[in-house]
């Protein structure tokens, strides 16, 4: 889906990526071999803004420019980076625990993170043998390509980054938050309820999970229960993995709503060339 859009294009609307989708241009190898037949739909003019456009991308792409992503890609469409943007293994599925709702008040007690081939805790104060301190999760984070949450945008990043703003710490790549993703398929509820919605289940133990327990276990804790401990960093652990199969639905939903309803193949190398032959 990554190289079949358009839209990121300066002046190119929804409607506008769909005429070209289905006038056969559904990548941008194709844009780049046949601007003709683009230029005859949305005028010279903005195919030539649309080719120049496509080249950054492109050249972004190749050099995993994250700021360029981050700055040029519609924050509604970054469900196209899921595949074909970077390797498995350089995608961040994060979620976090905190003792309440309020960045800057409440503080976070357990940071999760996983991707393709593990999954791993960072645990305020003083983190039980295997797991590591809040503290390291900023080296942790370095050398991922996309930042996967539900809800990041108003919970996740905002007491992650308010936890270390004392180093000016900030999130490098683009951020691709499920959650507005879901709403727009008609999910409803939070992470549970729509995992649920989709199929998707968890183990026996943590299923019936919410975070308010997750806040209960942090003080049980405090006073020395380690089996909260073991309950907590597990229930965070699965939080961050579940994300990928997550996204792996909202991806292929998104894309036979955005993409599959309107796009054309359209052999044009073929016709140009019995075109030739009749002359």
């Amino acid at each position: 889906m990554l190289t079949s859009s358009f839209v990121f294009a300066k002046g190119m609307t929804e409607e506008m990526e769909r005429t070209v989708w289905a006038h056969g241009i559904t990548s941008w190898d194709l844009l780049r071999r046949h601007p003709d037949e683009v230029a005859e739909v949305i005028g010279a003019g903005r195919c030539q803004r649309l080719l120049e456009a496509v080249n950054d991308a492109q050249q972004a792409l190749l050099t995993k420019d994250l700021a360029w992503f981050r700055t040029n890609w519609p924050e509604r469409e970054l469900w196209r980076l899921w595949q074909g943007y970077c390797e498995p293994a350089r995608v961040a599925l994060v979620d976090i625990e905190t003792t309440g709702l309020t960045p800057g008040y409440d503080q976070i007690t357990v940071i999760g993170l996983a991707d393709n081939a593990s999954a791993r805790v960072f645990v305020a104060g003083r983190p039980q043998p295997g797991d590591e301190t809040l503290e390291k999760f900023r080296d942790a984070i370095r050398g991922y390509q996309l930042l996967v949450t539900f809800n990041g945008t108003s919970f996740d990043v905002p007491f992650i980054e308010k936890q270390f703003r004392d180093t000016s710490f900030h999130f490098e790549p683009p951020h691709f938050d499920l959650l507005p993703s879901a709403r727009s398929l008609g999910l409803g509820g939070g992470l549970k309820d729509m995992e649920r919605q989709l199929g998707i289940v968890r183990a026996a133990d943590i299923k019936d999970m919410r975070g308010t327990e997750a806040i209960q276990l942090w003080g049980a804790w405090k006073n020395g229960d380690a089996a909260a401990y073991k309950r907590l960093t597990t229930y965070c652990k699965a939080d961050c993995v579940n994300l990928k199969e997550f996204a792996d639905h909202i991806y292929r939903r998104k894309w036979e709503k955005t993409y599959t309803p309107f796009a054309r193949t359209i052999d044009f190398d073929g016709i140009k060339g019995q075109q030739l032959t009749l002359f």
